[in-house]
């Protein structure tokens, strides 16, 4: 026997080193060549799904899947490069009632199983990003909404299965006992999980009765935003200042929620106060030129507009103009507010009358204008 080989059957731990080598050799191939043969992996498993999508998204497939798929890699090489080996009998030893053989064998196998739900995982993210692609082409809301709804399903049906099968067949317990004992302490984990389940159910309601849909101006206690999404727990709202909140479904089912979007036209009250130095005919005649502008403007003609002198202040006489305009977007609706305050202080001037003179006795009732986009709010 030559020295070569007398080096290679020199035994580390009950194995000749030659085997060592191979273990070693196969891993730094893995580590060296890990991104390329997953990328390669991954542009083969794409032509798959290429079906699917409209647009060539190989690239944002392969972003998913390179991480996921490299570690799923490593645990089968070492699975396989352990194969190669003995375990030492120095490592012969029971913790908490089991060899320590079996413990690092399942731990193994538990490893390329958790690896193999994270590639499953991210390829429904691959699938659910291309059907919120075609999703947005279509005129319908319902199916924006769906999308995020059935990614979050199909997660979780994943997850459940994954578990089943770690439990079952890496780790041999028995399952049916297993959910016997669940069953057992079921009412314990109902209670504990309650709020979840109500919030289950709530999402549910919200797909049935289709109170908002994704994109929606919606308006859920004190909070108000647009919907970006509707998952299984709870629904998230973009407000105005741009924050993202996040408010449990059970809470936008049992509560009241103001659908903006929906409405047909924005309300608008302005509360004007003339000084008491104006005349009865100029009061009139302030009144029916504007209600003779409103009758006749495009945006305002077809809705019931109130100009009225309904009242008397200490400071003057008090004007309640009120006026709706047909729902557009907000910076549209800013021009005809415009407009529209353009016009009556050139009416209050063509009738030779005066606003009261005090910042304060210019009075204006509360109102809030939300963008139905969320943009924006104003306050007057």
């Amino acid at each position: 026997m030559n020295f070569s080989q007398r080096i290679l059957d020199f035994r580390i731990l009950d194995n000749r080193l030659e085997n060592i080598l191979w273990l070693f050799g196969l891993l730094l191939l893995a580590f060296l060549f890990k991104r390329y043969i997953s990328s390669l992996l991954g542009k083969l498993l794409y032509q798959f799904f290429r079906r699917f999508s409209l647009e060539n998204r190989g690239k944002s497939f392969n972003r998913l899947l390179v991480t996921p798929v490299q570690w799923l890699l490593m645990f089968l090489i070492v699975s396989f490069g352990v194969e190669l080996l003995r375990f030492p009998a120095a490592w012969n030893v029971h913790l908490m009632g089991h060899h320590l053989h079996a413990l690092l064998e399942a731990a193994l196998r538990v490893a390329i199983a958790v690896a193999f739900t994270w590639v499953l995982m991210r390829i429904v993210d691959f699938v659910m990003l291309v059907m919120a692609d075609r999703a947005a082409r279509t005129e319908s809301k319902l199916d924006d909404q769906l999308v995020p709804f059935a990614k979050d399903a199909a997660k979780l049906v994943i997850v459940v299965f994954s578990v089943l099968f770690i439990l079952g067949s890496v780790l041999h317990f028995n399952i049916a006992s297993l959910i016997a004992g669940v069953g057992i302490g079921g009412l314990a984990i109902a209670l504990a999980a309650q709020e979840s389940l109500k919030n289950l159910f709530a999402s549910i309601t919200i797909f049935l009765d289709k109170p908002f849909s994704i994109g929606d101006l919606v308006t859920a206690g004190n909070v108000t935003g647009t919907v970006e999404n509707v998952g299984f727990r709870s629904t998230r709202l973009r407000t105005a200042d741009k924050t993202f909140v996040t408010l449990p479904n059970k809470v936008m089912v049992d509560g009241a929620v103001d659908n903006q979007t929906l409405r047909t036209e924005r309300r608008v009250n302005i509360i004007i106060i003339l000084g008491f130095d104006t005349t009865l005919d100029q009061i009139r005649s302030i009144v029916a030129d504007l209600d003779t502008f409103f009758k006749q403007h495009a945006e305002t003609k077809n809705s019931e507009n109130v100009v009225r002198f309904d009242d008397f202040t200490a400071n003057g006489f008090r004007l309640n103009i009120v006026y709706f305009v047909p729902t557009k977007p907000f910076a549209e609706f800013m021009l005809t507010r415009e407009e529209v305050n353009f016009k009556i202080v050139e009416v209050v001037q063509r009738n030779k009358a005066s606003f009261a003179k005090s910042l304060h006795q210019v009075e204006m009732l509360p109102v809030q204008i939300q963008n139905q986009n969320g943009d924006a709010t104003v306050r007057r």
